[in-house]
């Protein structure tokens, strides 16, 4: 007896609903959407973009954020993993806006 794609997603779906967000999230070709806080964070990154003509440091994003450069730097690689925006690696300032929205 063979089962239905449907049947086996909602099948994961019970038995664990975090995986079921994982394998959604991985498999997801458009960036998916935003919490309150990470539009936040993206409208200031293009902003302060438009305004200064490059990305903020962690530290004026913290600061303009209201958060920890941490918080600041797991916001921006959020946006990242979602799709919004590229950075290169080991670069100052390499924030690059995907989304045109």
């Amino acid at each position: 007896m063979s089962e239905s794609i449907q049947e086996r997603a909602d099948r994961i779906i019970a038995v664990s609903p975090a995986l079921a967000r994982e394998i959604a999230r991985r498999f997801n070709a458009e960036p998916s959407g935003l919490t309150k806080r990470q539009a936040e964070a993206l409208a200031f990154l293009k902003g302060f973009q438009s305004e200064h003509g490059v990305a903020p440091t962690y530290s004026e994003a913290a600061e303009a954020l209201g958060v920890s450069k941490t918080a600041a730097f797991n916001m921006i690689h959020r946006l990242e993993k979602r799709g919004h925006i590229q950075m290169l690696s080991h670069q100052c300032r390499s924030i690059t806006l995907v989304d045109a929205a």
